[in-house]
């Protein structure tokens, strides 16, 4: 017995290939893990790939959807159908719009935007038939007169946005709605100063629609002809004339602008308090001007303006017209400052504005920091949104101006005239053109 161990231990000749054996079946395991693994993160690369592609995609549908709400109906660059095939209905749950499109690389997105609908009754008030609207009532600024009225406020629109890429599709969804501006406008025509209508000019506060068409009565937001400040009056002269409810407010009717009047406060003395913007939320919105600088000879005379127009100088006014806000206003210049050191300087400080800063000497003489004048503004054109300007100079021609214009000077007279030219209250035009668009995220999430 004992040899035939010592033989069985000494035979050795199968051993080998046992090990062998398993050696390869432990690398075929590794080899099959490694790959399954390998595969696995390819898969995994490859879905996040795609899903990333799909998820541009939708973004850049969500992009391509704020910049068609923002357009204005009447830009050339506008698709037509966001109004008019279906017309556009801040007040009708049937409205709804969709387009598509498609990236260079092949991915493509489509888009589809309605109304938020209060399915869950977030008022409270029983009715869930209705669209969810973004409340402006927090403005501090009389609610009867702006556009809309406070508790309703714009529609929040929802967006949906499919981005579809090779092997995969994401939808994301953005409700968004207008931010408002809180704008300081009481009449077609608001100034600080003395005004002259001349020839055969026509301020008109009864409300018109955006292509200045007269609202029926007791529909629109109808505000007076010109307003001016409490120590001031409204010449009428040759043809001129003001019209509205009432056709005209100034010492002699109705006492002008209070700034005492806890709705309407001081008169404004920037373009940013015209807009009811504070200090530094100017310097974020005119930093965005479609143009800021002096004037160059050639903007608004060979193109219609759009957006926001700053000029920083004189400005003779657009002959081609245009939309949106129209500025001209000497970032040095500072009404308040101005006139008071002037008044100060001239009168030997028998009055003195109450806004004037004593600490803070301010040279009226300096031809830097004089005010920049809007006219001879002398055209056939058509403008629609906001104009103001440190003075008006003259608008005169044929203009039709859609909206309203706001002067800042306390002290120069404010001439208006003397052709056929004419400014037509419009709280449409002012909604639509001086509103800081569809910019009001409210929410953003992944379908």
């Amino acid at each position: 017995m004992k040899n035939i161990v010592m033989k069985l231990r000494d035979d050795q000749s199968g051993m080998t290939l046992m090990i062998v054996m398993l050696l390869l079946f432990l690398l075929t395991l590794l080899g099959m893990t490694m790959y399954f693994m390998s595969s696995t993160d390819l898969k995994i690369t490859r879905n996040v790939y795609t899903g990333t592609r799909a998820f541009y995609a939708a973004e850049s549908g969500l992009s391509e959807a704020i910049g068609r709400l923002n357009l204005s109906s009447t830009d050339p660059q506008y698709d037509a159908a966001m109004y008019d095939n279906p017309p556009y209905d801040a007040a009708s749950l049937a409205w709804n719009y969709a387009f598509s499109g498609e990236l260079d690389n092949g991915d493509s997105y489509e888009v589809t935007i309605e109304h938020k609908e209060d399915i869950n009754d977030l008022d409270s008030d029983t009715n869930t038939n209705e669209i969810v609207a973004y409340d402006k009532g927090f403005f501090p600024s009389d609610p009867t007169h702006y556009y809309p009225a406070a508790g309703t406020g714009y529609a929040i629109e929802v967006i949906r946005s499919k981005g579809i890429s090779a092997d995969g599709e994401v939808v994301m969804v953005l409700e968004i709605t207008k931010f408002p501006m809180d704008l300081k406008t009481k009449g077609a025509v608001s100034a600080n100063s003395t005004v002259e209508i001349r020839g055969n000019f026509e301020a008109n506060g009864f409300d018109h629609d955006m292509d200045g068409n007269l609202l029926p009565a007791g529909t629109g937001d109808d505000v007076p002809g010109v307003v001016t400040t409490a120590d001031n009056v409204v010449n009428l002269i040759g043809a001129g004339e003001a019209n509205g409810d009432p056709p005209i407010v100034d010492k002699n009717n109705g006492g002008g602008w209070d700034p005492s009047d806890p709705l309407w406060g001081a008169y404004p003395n920037s373009p940013g308090d015209v807009l009811g913007l504070t200090a530094d939320e100017s310097l974020t919105f005119f930093a965005d001007a479609d143009y800021y600088g002096p004037y160059d000879g050639d903007i608004g005379r060979t193109a219609p303006l759009s957006g926001i127009t700053y000029i920083t100088g004189d400005y003779p006014g657009p002959w081609e017209g245009g939309t949106g806000i129209l500025i001209v206003h000497n970032p040095l210049y500072d009404p308040c400052q101005y006139e008071a050191s002037k008044v100060f300087a001239e009168s030997g400080g028998a009055t003195v504005l109450p806004c004037y800063n004593a600490a803070d000497p301010y040279d009226y003489t300096d031809p830097a920091n004089q005010p920049a004048r809007l006219g001879n503004y002398a055209s056939n054109a058509t403008f629609k949104g906001l104009i103001v300007a440190d003075i008006v100079y003259r608008i005169t021609g044929t203009p039709t101006i859609i909206g309203a214009v706001v002067s800042l000077s306390s002290i120069d007279t404010q001439t208006f005239g003397t052709g056929n030219a004419e400014v037509l209250y419009s709280s449409e035009a002012l909604n639509n053109f001086t509103s800081r668009g569809f910019s009001k995220k409210l929410a953003w999430y992944k379908e």
